[in-house]
């Protein structure tokens, strides 16, 4: 059986501030256990960075922050193009069997600036903006 694959978002955390960088440490980027479990990216799973401050890109992998913590550091290499109090975009991908491609929904989660939750649910499409009454939507949570 040779079906076909797309690749496909399989989650976001959008807007996420970045609290730490430590370009001692071995590598990757801490993410809180409530935003790993909210979008589904395991520990050690592949995941993309990207940095809407500085405009830079890089893959690496996630680890679990300390539980209660909002803390997202990046580790190692990554440390030096991301840095403390930049706003970040963490997200992971996923194959898809191109016949279900079409009904594919990821996981995107829109963190405020302590990365906390404030709402789950589909993107707005530029030029648009989301209305401001979004940022306080009811399944806002942590």
């Amino acid at each position: 059986m040779n079906t076909p694959l797309r690749k496909m978002l399989a989650a976001k955390i959008h807007r996420a501030t970045v609290t730490a960088a430590d370009v001692d440490y071995e590598g990757s980027v801490t993410i809180p256990p409530y935003l790993l479990e909210a979008s589904g990216i395991f520990p050690y799973e592949s995941v993309h960075i990207w940095n809407t401050t500085r405009g830079t890109r890089l893959e690496t992998y996630a680890i679990a922050g300390l539980p209660g913590s909002s803390d997202i550091c990046a580790n190692g290499a990554a440390a030096h193009l991301v840095r403390p109090g930049d706003k970040v975009i963490l997200a992971s991908f996923t194959m898809v069997p191109q016949e279900c491609a079409a009904d594919h929904q990821p996981k995107l989660i829109f963190v405020d600036d302590e990365n906390r939750i404030k709402y789950q649910g589909p993107e707005v499409a530029g030029p648009s903006r989301r209305p401001a009454l979004m940022d306080h939507h009811p399944r806002a949570e942590r």
